[in-house]
């Protein structure tokens, strides 16, 4: 483009000059207007439903926030009474492992009854009901070692809910027989022997756990 170079800036000069600015196709003097592009018609219901939620967002947050809290200090609670919680699935997967890894050790269990029985036939029925009780709670432990607490009763570990309903209800029994005898000074005697003795073998043997 070839630009006269005038004597005078005056006003034709000024027009002509205009004139070839606007002919010169390298500049652009339109920008097209911005235009918004629409959301897809599926995320139109979503973006709407936020737009009806904004003034309430502050209390949804808040509210977050309060179910956040709750729930740490259930799970702490639960912690400080000695009760093992997890995820459903990862519970799931917990029982999973149990069923498929923990078989019951009858060669162990065979000679803790010999045991507890040389101490009934000697008439200490007490003693060989509290090796009973004792031998369960390790097995518990073995089997379930992120359940038991220094904290427990027996009678917490008997309401336990993480113990397959089975032995849970074995080893009630033999608990209720140690705690009478405990607590209430009922002697155990040869018949308070044989329950919890049977309750141990339903506690150990016959796939209790499975």
């Amino acid at each position: 483009m070839t630009v006269a170079q005038p004597g005078t800036a005056d006003p034709e000069w000024l027009a002509r000059m205009h004139k070839q600015l606007l002919a010169d196709d390298s500049i652009q003097f339109d920008l097209p207007a911005l235009v918004r592009p629409e959301p897809p018609e599926w995320l139109k219901p979503f973006l709407e439903a936020l737009a009806k939620l904004g003034p309430y967002m502050i209390y949804l947050f808040w509210g977050a926030v309060i179910i956040g809290v709750a729930i740490i200090v259930f799970l702490l609670v639960l912690e400080a009474k000695g009760v093992a919680w997890r995820l459903p699935w990862r519970r799931a997967r917990k029982e999973d492992e149990v069923k498929e890894e923990w078989r019951p050790d009858a060669g162990a269990a065979q000679i803790l009854l010999s045991e507890a029985d040389a101490l009934a036939a000697r008439g200490d029925y007490d003693e060989a009901v509290h090796l009973l009780l004792r031998r369960s709670v390790a097995d518990i432990a073995t089997r379930l070692p992120d359940f038991l607490r220094p904290s427990l009763t027996a009678r917490d570990i008997a309401a336990a809910s993480s113990i397959p309903n089975r032995p849970r209800t074995a080893f009630s029994e033999i608990a209720r027989i140690v705690e009478a005898a405990l607590f209430a000074r009922r002697p155990v005697g040869a018949e308070g022997w044989q329950q919890a003795r049977s309750a141990y073998e339903r506690f150990a043997f016959r796939d209790a756990w499975a």
